[in-house]
């Protein structure tokens, strides 16, 4: 299994485990970050979500 991959099922694993509630928060968001990132190139919306990854796990 790949390093991604195995992140991928933690994530996942994760917010299962989630109330409800702040599941269905965290699933709108990933659908509205989704819906964005399909105005830009893979590469490019790839590249900006690394980065706001790496900002939200600094903070």
């Amino acid at each position: 299994m790949k390093e991604e991959e195995a992140s991928l099922m933690i994530l996942q694993h994760a917010i299962d485990k989630l109330e409800a509630d702040k599941k269905q928060q965290v699933m709108n968001c990933v659908a509205a970050i989704q819906e964005v990132m399909q105005g830009y190139s893979s590469e490019e919306a790839g590249l900006a979500l690394m980065l706001i990854a790496a900002q939200v796990a600094a903070e």
